[in-house]
C-alpha cells in the first residue's frame, strides 16, 4: 500500500484497543506527572541532518496527517475519535546539541507531556552529541500508535525499510451482532472478574506522590544473549524465549518484594499480545493489542521451572479458551460507554488499582535495522510508558542479535538500589 496514493479521513475513531489506552492516558496523570506515552530512540553513527529530516517528513502526506490529529471531547455514549485539524505551518524537529558527557538531556525530554486534546499526537527531537553521535528521539501517545506501529512510522522515515510496502490501517473484521459480541465478551469477564479475581500487590513507598518516570537500561552482550536462549530451551519453554523472560522477571520481582520487606500474595501480570499478521509492515495506526493474563502464587515461584511451567500452561488455557479474541471484544463492545464508568467497570476486579508489575516483549522486529537516513545505526530502544501506582515496567527487545531491555519506574516504587538489587538477581536468573 502506498501512503502517498491514500485518501486522509477527517475523522478516524478509535478502537476498543486505542480506548483502553485512553483509560490508562487517564490514569497516568491522575496518579503521575504525564499521560499515556511512548517512546523510541534511535542513535547513530554520524551529524543526522535534521533540515534533512524535516523535508522528509514534511514532504510525507502521512506524517502531515498523522501531526494533524487531535483527540475530540468526549460525549457521553458517542464513539471517541481524532479529528484533523487543518495547519500551514511545517512539522518541526527540536534540535540539540549535547557533550559526551550531557546524557541528562533524554532525562529531560523524557518530562516533556503530549496532551492528545491539543498537542500534536507525536513529537520529534534530536540530539546531535559532539564525536558524530546522534540520537532520534520520536515520542508519542500511546492512544493513536503502538510500539510497534512507532517503529515501522521511524523506519519508514529513515529509509529502513527497503522500500517495502506498509500498511497504515487495519482492515475492517467482519461485523459480529450485538448478541454475538455480548457471547464471546462474557468469556473474558468471568476470567477476570469472576475465575481468576486479582489481588494486588503493591512496591510503592508514599501513595501521594506525583513523580516523573525514570529508565534503566539492561544491556546484554551476544555471548549472553545466546547463554539465555540455551537457558530458555533448557527450561522446556516450549513457546519460544517470552515464558522464560517472564518468570526471571517475576522471580526477580519476587526477590525485590522481599527486599522491601513487602509480603507477595500473588503476582497479576497483564501482557499484550500483538494481533498483526506475521511479516508485513503494518497496520501502523492504533493499538492492534490484546491481552494474555497471568497469576502467580508465592508457591509458583519455587523454582524457574515450575514457574516456566505455570505460565505456559496458563497461556495455553487461556488460548484454548480466546480470551486474547474475546478480550478484544469486549474492549469494543464498552467504547461507547462514558470514560468514568468504562474506568470503573475495567478496574472493578482490583478496587481502582493497576497491576504492579507490567512485562512486554517486542521479539525481534529491530534485528535487521542496521541503517538510518545512510547512517549505522549502533543502537535502538523502546522507553515504554509507566503507571505511578503501582508502576514497574519492564519490556524486552533484540536489537542486531543481543537482547536488551528497559526498566521503567518512580522514584516512589524503587530507588536506584533497588533498581541495581533486580537486574542482578534477574542476571542471575537469565544467565546462571
Amino acid at each position: 500500500m502506498n501512503p502517498d496514493k491514500q485518501e486522509w479521513p477527517a475523522r478516524l475513531l478509535l478502537s476498543g484497543s486505542d480506548y483502553f489506552q485512553l483509560l490508562l492516558d487517564n490514569h497516568h496523570r491522575r496518579h503521575g506527572l504525564q499521560g499515556n506515552i511512548g517512546r523510541f530512540a534511535v542513535e547513530v553513527k554520524g551529524r543526522l541532518d535534521v533540515r534533512q529530516l524535516e523535508r522528509i517528513i514534511n514532504d510525507d502526506p502521512m506524517f502531515y496527517w498523522l501531526h494533524s490529529l487531535r483527540l475530540k471531547k468526549l460525549l457521553p455514549f458517542r464513539l471517541p475519535q481524532w479529528i484533523r485539524v487543518q495547519s500551514a505551518d511545517p512539522i518541526p524537529i527540536n534540535r540539540f546539541e549535547a557533550s559526551q558527557k550531557d546524557e541528562n538531556i533524554l532525562t529531560q525530554l523524557f518530562q516533556r507531556d503530549i496532551n492528545p486534546y491539543h498537542d500534536p499526537p507525536c513529537r520529534l527531537d534530536l540530539i546531535n552529541f559532539e564525536q558524530d553521535r546522534t540520537i532520534l528521539l520520536f515520542s508519542w501517545s500511546h492512544i493513536l500508535l503502538d510500539a510497534y506501529g512507532a517503529e515501522i512510522l521511524v523506519r519508514h522515515m529513515g529509509n529502513a525499510l527497503n522500500d517495502q510496502p506498509i500498511q497504515l490501517f487495519a482492515s475492517k473484521d467482519t461485523q459480529r451482532s450485538f448478541i454475538e459480541q455480548l457471547k464471546q465478551s462474557q468469556k473474558t469477564r468471568d476470567f477476570i472478574f469472576f475465575e481468576n479475581k486479582p489481588i494486588l500487590i503493591s512496591c510503592l513507598g508514599k501513595r501521594d506522590s506525583r513523580q516523573i518516570n525514570s529508565y534503566h537500561a539492561l544491556q546484554f552482550s551476544k555471548t549472553e544473549t545466546e547463554q539465555i536462549i540455551a537457558n530458555c530451551k533448557h527450561a522446556g519453554a516450549r513457546f519460544g524465549r517470552s515464558p522464560f523472560l517472564l518468570a526471571a522477571c517475576m522471580h526477580s520481582f519476587n526477590d525485590l518484594l522481599k527486599r522491601k520487606g513487602i509480603i507477595n500474595t500473588a503476582i497479576w501480570v497483564p501482557i499484550p499480545q500483538n494481533n498483526r499478521k506475521k511479516g508485513g509492515f503494518g497496520p501502523v495506526v492504533g493499538n492492534q493489542l490484546s491481552y494474555l493474563f497471568y497469576r502467580l502464587f508465592p508457591q509458583h515461584l519455587e523454582t524457574m521451572q515450575k514457574t516456566v511451567d505455570v505460565i505456559q500452561q496458563q497461556m495455553i488455557d487461556q488460548m484454548r479458551e480466546g480470551i486474547p479474541a474475546s478480550f478484544s471484544i469486549m474492549m469494543d463492545l464498552l467504547l461507547r460507554l462514558p470514560l468514568w464508568l468504562y474506568d470503573k467497570i475495567v478496574k472493578s476486579p482490583t478496587k481502582g488499582a493497576l497491576a504492579s508489575f507490567f512485562f512486554s516483549d517486542t521479539g525481534k522486529t529491530l534485528e535487521d535495522f542496521n541503517d538510518f537516513c545512510g547512517l549505522p545505526v549502533s543502537n535502538a530502544a523502546h522507553y515504554p510508558p509507566n503507571s505511578s501506582h503501582p508502576g514497574f515496567t519492564i519490556i524486552f527487545m533484540d536489537f542486531q542479535h543481543k537482547l536488551q531491555g528497559m526498566i521503567a519506574y518512580t522514584e516512589a516504587t524503587a530507588n536506584e538500589e533497588d533498581i541495581a538489587y533486580f537486574e542482578s538477581s534477574l542476571r542471575k536468573n537469565l544467565c546462571g
